[in-house]
């Protein structure tokens, strides 16, 4: 695989330095408000509508593509996806796909896989390669205790993102892509259904790009899943992938005493890990080296060896459903049992 997979479908648009991004994206918004505030927008949006759509912010990227370590299966996913976005007017427009696909000006991308294999990187990234802010929205942010505000915070996110022509990610997503309940008991269940019809709703009208990143697609309703044009999984590195997640994370400036073999070595024993549990081993040996001193105050490969040994027996153990830890149990006399148990045990007996 080319170290720079992304410079196949790169278009001739100049690289920007973060500042000069950053610089041009204000230029471009303050530039679409003024515009608004000349052609009277503004005055129909309330007071209550800006107050919500403030509460997100749009950020300037810092990931890249370029740094992303994936699979080829996902790079030409991702590629696919891109393609969409810098070729929509031919596409559209040339070939007219919008006769087929009158909504085919938004793009809504899932990317899905177990934690720590990128979906949170590879969303910044994307908006970083298309030169473009990125809103970070997490449930905590859209759900409300009262009744008809968690719809309304939905509106003002995708409002948000079409002011600041930014892009929409929802982290977590299957909190709030999940699906809708036939069983409605209460009007806790109604304003889920509620909620659910308004991301519908935004989702279709929003012409911009929209990212869900999830650890559990499968709770995702089927009416989203079929307005999703692109769903990406984000699987576990293979072990060329660690090789180059291992080299990646260990800093030219730490001091280290590995060897070619010893990365390939650390490629071997990390099956299983993610991008994220290799950063954690990497952390979790640096802060056992720092502690010796003199010459021996170096990262060394028992260091990552124990490391990842410790980060493997972590996943194992907590968190995990199927873990082998367990609590011990035992039968005892029901007159040594709690009251509130033999009492029970009294009443089923008549």
């Amino acid at each position: 695989m080319s170290n720079r997979p992304w410079k196949i479908i790169r278009d001739t648009t100049r690289e920007q330095s973060e500042s000069e991004l950053n610089d041009t994206l204000e230029e471009t918004l303050e530039a679409k408000r003024k515009e608004e505030a000349k052609s009277g927008k503004n005055e129909k949006q309330t007071d209550d509508q800006m107050g919500r759509m403030e509460t997100y912010v749009a950020e300037v990227p810092r990931r890249r593509l370029d740094d992303l370590v994936v699979n080829e299966t996902t790079v030409q996913q991702l590629k696919d996806m891109l393609a969409k976005v810098q070729y929509q007017h031919v596409l559209y427009d040339n070939w007219n796909l919008r006769k087929i696909d009158p909504y085919g000006g938004r793009t809504a991308v899932n990317l899905y896989g177990p934690p720590g294999t990128g979906k949170s990187f590879t969303a910044e990234a994307i908006a970083n390669y298309l030169q473009k802010h990125i809103i970070r929205v997490n449930y905590a942010e859209i759900e409300s205790k009262y009744v008809g505000d968690t719809p309304k915070n939905i509106k003002a996110a995708f409002a948000k993102a079409a002011a600041d022509d930014a892009i929409l990610f929802f982290d977590e997503a299957d909190s709030i892509l999940g699906r809708r309940m036939t069983n409605v008991t209460q009007s806790a269940d109604h304003g889920v259904n509620v909620s659910r019809s308004v991301m519908l709703l935004e989702l279709d009208r929003f012409e911009g790009i929209t990212i869900f990143a999830t650890n559990l697609a499968s709770n995702y309703d089927s009416a989203f899943v079929r307005r999703i044009l692109c769903h990406i999984e984000m699987p576990l590195p293979d072990r060329d992938c660690r090789l180059r997640l291992w080299r990646l994370h260990i800093p030219s400036e730490m001091p280290t005493q590995l060897t070619d073999k010893d990365f390939e070595d650390l490629a071997d024993i990390s099956t299983t890990l993610s991008g994220g549990d290799i950063l954690n081993a990497v952390v979790i040996a640096a802060t056992t080296a720092v502690q010796r001193t003199g010459a021996e105050q170096q990262v060394i490969f028992d260091d990552l060896k124990k490391a990842t040994t410790q980060v493997k027996k972590s996943k194992d153990e907590v968190g995990n459903p199927n873990s082998h830890v367990r609590f011990s149990s035992q039968t005892i006399p029901l007159e040594n049992a709690p009251l509130e148990v033999r009492q029970a045990a009294e009443k089923s007996s008549l």
